[in-house]
C-alpha cells in the first residue's frame, strides 16, 4: 500500500513540475521555443539510448576493421 502512495505522490509532483515548467517557459521565452524544447527533450529521452548504442556499435566495428 505504501508503494502505491509513493507512486501517486511521484506522479503528482512530476505533473506539477511539468505544468509549472511549461507555464514558466511560456511566460519567459514564448510558446514556440517552449514547445520546441519540450519536444526535443522527449525525443532525446526516447531516442538517446538507441543512438548511443548505434554509435558504439559503429565505433567498435571501425576498430575491428582497423586492427585486421
Amino acid at each position: 500500500m505504501q508503494r502505491n502512495e509513493q507512486q501517486a505522490l511521484a506522479i503528482t509532483l512530476g505533473l506539477l513540475l511539468l505544468v509549472g515548467g511549461v507555464l514558466l517557459g511560456d511566460a519567459l521565452i514564448g510558446p514556440w521555443p517552449t514547445f520546441t524544447a519540450a519536444v526535443s527533450l522527449v525525443l532525446l529521452h526516447y531516442l538517446g539510448p538507441t543512438l548511443a548504442r548505434e554509435v558504439t556499435v559503429r565505433r567498435f566495428a571501425r576498430q575491428l576493421r582497423r586492427h585486421q
